[in-house]
């Protein structure tokens, strides 16, 4: 509803619609525990009686296995007549029923296309490892409802013979439980009917006398303070009525005292008025009573101090400004330094790479193709400041996560190789994110060097990405030094960091941070000081901002 039409409802109308509403809650919530509970003692009633008949059919099927182990009887006659005059009775409804022997196999069955089959499957292995009635259940396919498949073992004290194992269909509880639904919606309509009848009448009852005292209450104002409240009855609604007479006789003697001092008050805001100066030098003084004597003394110092306070005022806030000019002068050089170092470092690493390699025309170009992304990058953080403040100025597509952390790998490649860093990296094929390729780089950049800064030579640093149910996930993982336990809460603040000095500035993390949730992202981070960290980064795999 529109806040308009709420308010337009009279409060007769919003108690009957909210004890309603409440009732019916109640009597859904009520419903659906008695169907809950009806559905499970209906259950366990069919469990224990497929465990009862599993376990009184296994007795004649135990003797005629032994019958015909000692050739008393023929060979296979006798159970499959048991079987199959067991499968024909009405009052059990089996799916099926058959005979195991101690291996799976099938050694009788309702149907004989089923003979000699050797059953594997993980509900029939575990009936042959169990010495006791095992009952599971499962969705029949063909008859569209659910079964129990009840399995017990045949032996004789240590003597394994085999397994009797059969399925009961569940289609009668569930035509139990949809009688059981009709009927409670049936009740439950009777009971809602004769509930929305007796919210009436208490709606009568009680917010009645409200309505009455509202419309007297809004009769009553300006100089028609005559009216009174009819009291009937000793309940907290006439309690409330004579409180409200009372209230008005109290009005009625204050009324009288205000109109006196109404005439000195009005001179004193003439005299305010009258005033054709700056209101920080007014002076007030007039004639009165003591209250207003007072009040025009409060008055004078009052402006007094105001104007003391204000001119300390514009020193401090002329103060302010200039140190705030400082401040965002200090944090953003130390943002672009920090920004333009990581895009400077793989720059360095590619011409180094090319002066050791001039000679091959391939790898020239491949390097000289990474300077221009590097240099392009560098072009680009001037816009930095408009990505803080402006979202729309990022340029988000759908990026493919092999091709871009390669990229990244290279322009950190010098830094892992000067280490003797171990560098593994696991990508799904199709794996993708929706963001702009810049941030991109130096979201993982800033989190790769932080790693690579934390590790001794010869560490490991892990970069995995993959998708998993609707997110898209990065993992950055090293065997660097770990974080202080103290410390994890704090990572992500600007400024912060346990580097020595010269090897951060603190803004590494707090950057990848404010990537991450700009583009509806997560980040966590598990650490065990001494053996390392890892990094998780979660994106909606659809993308986005």
């Amino acid at each position: 509803m529109k806040p308009e039409l709420i308010k337009n409802i009279s409060l007769q109308t919003k108690f009957i619609i909210i004890t309603f509403s409440a009732v019916i809650i109640t009597m859904i919530i009520m419903g659906t525990l008695n169907i809950r509970r009806e559905e499970a003692i209906l259950y366990r009633d069919i469990e224990r009686q497929g465990r009862i008949l599993a376990e009184t059919l296994a007795i004649p099927v135990l003797n005629d296995l032994i019958y015909e182990k000692l050739g008393l009887v023929e060979e296979g006659g006798l159970i499959d007549n048991y079987v199959t005059e067991i499968f024909k009775r009405k009052d059990i409804d089996l799916l099926y029923i058959t005979i195991l022997d101690v291996n799976g196999k099938v050694i009788s069955h309702n149907e004989f296309s089923e003979y000699g089959k050797v059953y594997n499957d993980s509900v029939t292995l575990r009936s042959l490892n169990s010495n006791v009635t095992v009952i599971q259940k499962f969705h029949n396919d063909e008859t569209g409802y659910g079964a129990l498949d009840v399995a017990t073992p045949l032996s004789i004290g240590d003597k394994r013979w085999g397994t009797l194992k059969f399925a009961l269909s569940l289609e009668s509880l569930n035509r139990e439980i949809r009688a059981v639904i009709i009927n409670g919606i049936i009740i439950t309509l009777l009971l809602l009917a004769v509930s929305f009848c007796v919210i009436i009448l208490l709606s009568r009852r009680f917010i009645r006398p409200i309505a009455e005292l509202a419309k007297t209450m809004e009769r009553a104002g300006g100089d028609t303070l005559d009216v009174q409240v009819d009291i009937k009855g000793n309940d907290e609604l006439a309690l409330l009525g004579q409180s409200f007479n009372r209230m008005i006789e109290r009005i009625n003697r204050s009324n009288t005292k205000l109109k006196r001092t109404h005439k000195e008050l009005l001179q004193f805001v003439g005299a305010i008025e009258r005033t054709e100066i700056d209101v920080l030098d007014t002076k007030v003084e007039i004639e009165g009573c003591d209250e207003i004597s007072l009040l025009c003394d409060s008055f004078n110092n009052m402006i007094d101090r105001i104007r003391e306070s204000n001119i300390e005022l514009k020193k401090t806030h002329a103060k302010l400004l200039h140190s705030q000019r400082l401040a965002s002068l200090g944090i953003l050089a130390s943002g672009v330094a920090h920004e333009i170092n990581n895009p400077l470092g793989g720059m360095f690493n590619c011409i180094e790479m090319i002066e050791q390699n001039w000679n091959n025309e391939e790898f020239r170009k491949r390097y000289l193709g990474l300077l221009k992304d590097g240099l392009e990058r560098i072009e680009t953080i001037v816009g930095k400041l408009l990505w803080m403040s402006k979202k729309d100025e990022r340029k988000p597509g759908s990026i493919g996560l092999r091709k871009s952390l390669k990229d990244t790998y290279q322009l950190i490649e010098y830094r892992i190789k000067s280490k003797h860093i171990i560098y593994r990296e696991y990508v799904e094929e199709d794996a993708s994110l929706v963001m702009d390729l810049h941030d991109f780089y130096q979201m993982m950049t800033n989190l790769m060097i932080n790693a690579i800064q934390s590790m001794n030579e010869y560490g490991v640093l892990d970069v995995n990405a993959y998708t998993t149910n609707s997110s898209t996930i990065l993992e950055v993982s090293d065997t660097g030094t770990g974080i202080d336990p103290d410390d994890l809460h704090r990572i992500f603040d600007p400024f912060f960091t346990t580097k020595m000095p010269g090897e951060g500035t603190g803004l590494g993390l707090w950057v990848t941070y404010e990537i991450v949730k700009n583009y509806g992202g997560e980040i966590h981070v598990e650490s065990e000081k001494g053996k390392g960290t890892r990094f998780i980064l979660r994106f909606n795999s659809g993308g986005n901002i």
